[in-house]
């Protein structure tokens, strides 16, 4: 019996059996590979910009076809494919459209003549054209004066075309006082409350900085008087008086409490607390009163003997009362009668900044050794004229003797 023998050798992509023996023939069979690809632009995890233009880059090859003779196509997010041509050499390249903000994948698919198939795909991403962000202070308007003290709400937005609004960092400075801290900001908007700015013009500025470390800038100029506001009717309001203290003497236990209902710092230098007859106190030095703040203004300041009550200035009270210090005011003086008065104050140039008329009667029943005070959701020049929005206070602040919230906000007055 003949005897066969099988012989296997691998040469150059060939598979090669041959059969020896009596009357066999040799058989070849051939093992096709896949072609390769190489994308080389963009490449993979590649932050490209819109405006700036792209191309797809890629080198194919073959072990036995050309490069001119593989079908090569590619697509873009999935669409339909679009077929090129390699050159001598396996480079090939298209033009990329105008993409959106966002993710990208590219799949390059190309098959040879023995229709064997290589693939290759690259992630990218497409933000928007590089340039700082646009800025804009929209408030105050650009050469805004106020008198120091005086609160100011600077507001500004932003927007960027490749940095979403939200992560966008705004920061605002004084050419004056320098970085300003404070500001609330967020989608692309910022806010910044501030009435700690020195006399002088103030260049303001507001920046925002992108993603990719670019600044915005807008600017406005702002001047900061040296001399305090005069108040308008209704900034400044009476809250709260103690019309008959009933732990001391009424020369030594009386006061009266103002709020500022606005955004700047007053001072009373100048101004008048009288009544329609001819009490009149005139404070001749500076009384300042922050905005949104109260000041309480007592018959005397001596916590030992007024009833413990908090001051923050004083007013002579008159008949009975103390001699003022030099210097603190002029003027008869002022009594708080325990019926039927009126308080008022008014500016240096004669205007009434608040007026409250109070009487005491069966169905407003001012107490002995109780304040009378405004509903603190009626802080306004309107409201506080009205006697309904006023009621007997119910607290004690602490060290005090009679019942009152100089100082503090007021208790609720309703379902008094």
């Amino acid at each position: 019996m003949s005897k066969i023998r099988i012989l296997t050798v691998l040469i150059a992509g060939y598979s090669v059996g041959a059969l020896t023996g009596c009357g066999i023939d040799s058989k070849v069979a051939h093992v096709n590979k896949a072609p390769d690809v190489d994308i080389t632009e963009p490449l993979a995890e590649t932050v490209m910009r819109q405006g700036a233009g792209g191309m797809l880059q890629a080198v194919v090859s073959d072990s036995e076809d050309q490069p001119k003779d593989l079908a090569i196509v590619w697509s873009l997010d999935g669409a339909s494919p679009i077929p090129v041509t390699a050159d001598a050499d396996g480079n090939f390249s298209a033009v990329l459209p105008d993409l959106e903000i966002g993710d990208h994948v590219i799949d390059i698919t190309v098959t040879d003549l023995d229709e064997a198939t290589g693939t290759a795909s690259v992630n990218f991403s497409v933000q928007g054209p590089l340039g700082a962000p646009n800025v804009l202070i929209t408030a105050p308007d650009d050469g805004t004066s106020v008198a120091i003290g005086t609160a100011i709400t600077f507001t500004g937005e932003a927007n960027d075309s490749s940095t979403p609004a939200a992560d966008l960092v705004f920061a605002w400075s004084s050419s004056v006082d320098g970085a300003l801290p404070g500001a609330i900001s967020g989608g692309g908007q910022s806010a910044l409350l501030t009435n700690a700015l020195s006399a002088g013009e103030h260049i303001i500025s507001l920046t925002a900085t992108d993603l990719d470390g670019e600044i915005g800038t807008d600017t406005l100029t702002v001047t900061i008087t040296d001399e305090p506001a005069e108040a308008e009717p209704g900034e400044l309001i009476f809250t709260e008086v103690m019309v008959n203290p009933n732990a001391v003497e009424d020369q030594y236990g009386e006061y009266v409490e103002l709020y500022n209902t606005g955004g700047r710092t007053l001072d009373l230098a100048g101004y008048s607390f009288h009544d329609d007859g001819g009490d009149v106190w005139v404070f001749d030095a500076s009384v300042t009163v922050p905005g949104y703040s109260y000041l309480v203004i007592c018959a005397n300041t001596d916590l030992t003997t007024n009833g413990g009550v908090p001051c923050d200035t004083w007013f002579y009270r008159n008949p009975l009362g103390i001699d003022p210090p030099a210097g603190q005011g002029h003027g008869q003086g002022m009594a708080i009668a325990n019926n039927d008065d009126e308080l008022e104050l008014t500016s240096p140039a004669g205007v009434d900044i608040d007026v409250f008329n109070y009487n005491d009667t069966s169905t407003d029943v001012i107490e002995a050794g109780i304040a009378f005070g405004l509903d603190p959701n009626k802080l306004d020049g309107v409201s506080n004229d009205d006697f309904t929005n006023w009621c007997n206070q119910t607290t004690v602040l602490g060290g005090m003797t009679d019942i009152g919230t100089p100082g503090s906000a007021n208790d609720s007055c309703d379902g008094m």
